[in-house]
Parts: C-alpha cells; structure tokens; sequence
C-alpha cells in the first residue's frame, strides 16, 4: 500500500514537473487555442447585436480562465496575477488573429474593428518573439561584435573561424545575451534569410535576420 501510494506520489511530481517546462511563448499559443474556442462555443456573448463593450468583457473573461487553466504550465508567470494577465492578454490578442483569423475577426462589426484600432494604435505591442523552430537555419557561433545602429546588427564567428553578420530587425528570444561579457561564448543562433535592398550595391541582397539565440 505505501509502495503504491509513493509511487503515485513520484508519478504526479514528474508530471508536474514536466507540466510547468513549457516556455511562455508555447503557453501563450495554448492560450490563444483556448480562447477562440472560447469565442467558438458562445455565440450568445460574441452575437453581432451584442454591443462592443460587452464583447470585449466575455473576450477578457476568456483569456483569463485561459491564463488560470495554464499558468501552471509554465515558471514564466510571477508576481502579480494582473499585472501579468494584461500584458498575457495584449500577446494572446495577436496570436488570434493567426489562430482564428477569420472567426476572431467576425464577432466585430467593421464600425468596432475601426473603433478597436483607433482606440489601441498608440500604445499597440508589438508582436511577440518567435519560438524556437528547428528547421530553421541555424548554427552555432561565438558572439564577436554589437552594433547599435540605425539597423542594430551583430558579428560572430562560425566554429571555422568564418565571420557571419545577423541583422536584427524585430524582437527575439535571446537578446539579452547580448552583453559583451557573453563575447566569444558559444551560442546557437536561429535565423532566416531575407532580401534588402543596398543604396551601394544598388542591388536587393540577402541577409541573415535573428529569429532565436541561446548558449549551449
């Protein structure tokens, strides 16, 4: 009986344990599933004669029971519950627009899109840091040089020796392992290629833009 129940015991430890490794932006994903399913399952509170106002209190009650059902999953969520759920609910409202698209964008009349948009231009966030995707390119290198420019880009060295340059022009998981106590460690650094187009060269060229940094 006692082996039984120890076991039980270690048994719910490693699921929680592995319940609470996902990474913020995994459980902002999750988040985002639930509360268009949300929306999906109350035709009531998202109706058209529904008036905004109201909208977007059943929208924020989703999000919530969302951020209670899931902030376990992860270590990412401290401090204060509010403080918290209004920066989650900013993230999970962009995700949306991916993950429902079309369904999230239906509950507001045109006149309440226009409304929403002119209310949250200003202090409009912007989108979230990618997460990690293998199949990206990738290799690991050695941080060499920062150049906070106009176009921020930064200088590293592949395990050749060769010198690579990675422009970085959004946000990314990782950037704040770029201090110069962190040059010449190892990383791995994730990018994508995209065309600019060079004044000098009078050319578009390709370069290497960040997606995802972190030490191995």
């Amino acid at each position: 009986m006692i082996r039984s129940v120890l076991l039980l015991l270690l048994m719910f430890s490693v699921q929680l344990s592995v319940s609470q490794n996902k990474t913020k932006q995994e459980v902002l994903q999750l988040m985002a599933e639930d509360t268009c399913e949300c929306i999906k399952n109350d035709s009531v509170a998202f109706a058209k004669d529904v008036s905004l106002e109201k909208k977007e209190m059943a929208l924020g009650l989703c999000i919530f029971n969302s951020y209670n059902k899931r902030k376990g999953e992860t270590n990412t969520f401290k401090g204060d519950t509010f403080e918290n759920i209004e920066e989650v609910a900013e993230q999970v409202g962009m995700l949306m627009i991916s993950v429902c698209g079309s369904e999230f964008m239906a509950i507001f009349s045109s006149d309440e899109l226009y409304s929403l948009a002119t209310d949250e231009d200003e202090d409009m966030p912007p989108p979230p840091p990618a997460p990690k995707n293998e199949n990206d390119f990738n290799m690991e290198v050695t941080l060499s040089s920062l150049h906070n420019d106009a176009i921020s880009h930064i200088t590293v060295k592949d395990e050749f020796g060769k010198e690579h340059k990675f422009v970085v022009i959004e946000q990314f998981e990782g950037y704040d392992l770029l201090k110069t106590k962190n040059f010449s460690k190892p990383f791995r650094i994730y990018y994508r290629e995209q065309s600019f187009f060079d004044l000098s060269e009078k050319r578009y060229v390709t370069k290497k833009v960040v997606k995802y940094l972190e030490k191995i």
